[in-house]
């Protein structure tokens, strides 16, 4: 990655003055509702809000910091409580899920957690939230294995790999018709996991390919700068498509250097990890005609009601238009609010409100299976391309590629 010193400061900078206008921000203050004068609760988040993954996040605090402010302002109704959001950064570290699911559970007014956004913090802490009995719902953290812990207070408002990495598979199988595709992937959780689902359903297509996966260390930190060593073998396949599984801090460096060192015929192709800004940023005009699927769509084509609002108030609150998981986040949260004007208040009686909810939300509707992962009619996976260094939605992955 070519940026100088001065750019990283800059860069460095910029993460911190969002975080630190969301930390001002959130100082809830009692409003119109009746929970100014009841008892407070705390909503901890936890997830990437500094490092170099942050992207992949903010926008889901953002959504969800939204929603909480409206509900102390009275907006959705008589609540019986004052909602403050806890910021738990873990900076998208998997062996830092546990400490901070640690700091959570030794707060008792904390009754419920927004995350962990990624798949590896949320193996960590997983346990020590479970354990505790707070409910957690992450609308981010997408891999499958997640579900088969038993642990009866997580729950996962997205759809998870199992069905975005076959949507990957699909595009690069059925839409590129590639002569062989290359995967790789990062170290982490996610990346490997995802990653493997895309091997095996290229597989299931009759696509030839050529797999190196867990093999770019650090995901989602920044650390691995040249990109060299998998871009040779990348050449030497000679394949046309490339699917990543990782994040956007690689990633954007990748698609960069690919570039740069002749491979520029190549499509690339990712998950959601690397829908974010930073990749567009960092991948440049090489970019271009990029791909990425996301179980997030995009909430400026809903007609969901109450869609034109939550935009023109998160632009309002934030100056900018909403990210990956900015709906998701606050859809999440409206659910903790319901369950809140419903009288409950409490971790257990949070998570029996969750076990058998029906809501409508601006992202899709939400209901959970008796594993606590989102009801299969509930799950769309969609595409999104980078067009001039920019993100457009293309949409259904079901639509595109037939």
């Amino acid at each position: 990655m070519s940026r100088n010193s001065s750019l990283r400061v800059f860069a460095a900078l910029a993460v911190l003055l969002v975080v630190a206008a969301a930390c001002s921000s959130n100082k809830t203050s009692g409003g119109s509702s009746s929970g100014a004068a009841g008892k407070t609760v705390k909503l901890a988040f936890m997830g990437a809000l500094t490092g170099a993954a942050s992207q992949a996040v903010i926008p889901g605090y953002q959504g969800a910091s939204l929603a909480i402010d409206e509900a102390n302002a009275g907006k959705f109704g008589n609540l019986p409580v004052k909602i403050e959001i806890v910021q738990e950064d873990t900076q998208g570290s998997a062996t830092q899920g546990a400490p901070v699911a640690r700091k959570v559970v030794a707060d008792p007014d904390i009754v419920g957690v927004l995350g962990p956004n990624f798949s590896g913090e949320s193996a960590a802490a997983g346990p020590i939230l479970n354990q505790s009995g707070l409910p957690f719902v992450t609308w981010s953290a997408t891999n499958p294995t997640l579900s088969t812990n038993g642990w009866t207070h997580r729950f996962r408002a997205n759809g998870n790999d199992n069905s975005q990495g076959p949507a990957g598979a699909d595009y690069i199988s059925k839409v590129l018709k590639p002569n062989c595709a290359f995967v790789l992937s990062d170290d982490t959780t996610y990346g490997k996991g995802l990653g493997q689902i895309v091997v095996n359903s290229l597989g299931l297509a009759n696509v030839n390919v050529t797999a190196d996966l867990g093999a770019v260390p650090g995901g989602g930190t920044g650390e691995t700068k040249d990109f060299s060593s998998f871009i040779t073998k990348i050449k030497q396949s000679n394949c046309s498509a490339l699917f990543y599984g990782g994040y956007d801090a690689e990633a954007g460096p990748l698609r960069a250097q690919m570039t740069q060192q002749g491979l520029s015929n190549v499509t690339f192709v990712g998950g959601d990890g690397a829908f974010t800004s930073t990749f567009t940023k960092d991948a440049g005009a090489a970019g271009d005609g990029s791909v990425t699927t996301c179980p997030c769509g995009d909430i400026t084509k809903s007609h969901a009601s109450g869609a034109s609002t939550f935009i023109s108030d998160y632009k309002a609150k934030w100056g900018q238009d909403p990210g990956i998981y900015s709906a998701d986040a606050f859809d999440v949260v409206r659910i903790f609010i319901n369950a809140f004007i419903a009288g409950d208040t409490t971790p257990q009686a949070i998570t029996n409100y969750l076990t058998s909810v029906h809501y409508v939300g601006l992202a899709r509707d939400y209901s959970f299976q008796a594993n606590h992962e989102l009801t299969a009619a509930d799950v769309k996976i969609y595409y999104w391309k980078d067009v001039n260094e920019k993100w457009t939605f293309l949409g259904l992955s079901t639509d595109i590629a037939k």
